[in-house]
């Protein structure tokens, strides 16, 4: 079985400052490292746990041309429904474009889907019970 020491969400930003601030400042996940070299700059964000978001954008001065990221979700498992909840209303206050409220689903998960700034679903979600 392999054991992996860390998990990365990696993707290349089109608007990499953009994309480092909705994860540090509208998520709350704190950056652990970065770059910013000739041939790009980088980011990490801590999203708990050995979990990190790793953002790549271009070097100073350039435009990524490369494709949006597509056929990706990234989904993070909250304590509670009320942390789903509250993360609905935060980000809702934000701005943040959301695909719709909470909701309880049949296979024992509350959950929302809000999009990052290159359109990425984040699901947001926790274990409830199944009626």
């Amino acid at each position: 079985m392999m054991e992996a020491l860390e998990f990365r969400f990696a993707f290349y930003a089109r608007d990499f400052d953009r994309s480092v601030r909705f994860y540090k400042e509208i998520l709350k996940m704190p950056q652990v490292g970065g770059w910013d070299r000739p041939d790009g700059k980088g980011a990490l964000l801590s999203a708990g746990g050995s979990a990190v978001i790793e953002i790549y954008g271009p070097a100073e001065g350039k435009t990524y041309t490369g494709p949006a990221p597509v056929a990706i979700n990234l989904a993070l498992r909250l304590e509670d429904s009320s942390y789903v909840d509250r993360w609905y209303w935060e980000l809702i206050s934000a701005g943040v474009k959301i695909a719709g409220p909470p909701v309880d689903h049949i296979w024992g998960h509350r959950s929302f889907i809000a999009y990052d700034p290159d359109g990425i679903p984040v699901h947001f979600y926790c274990e409830i019970s199944r009626p």
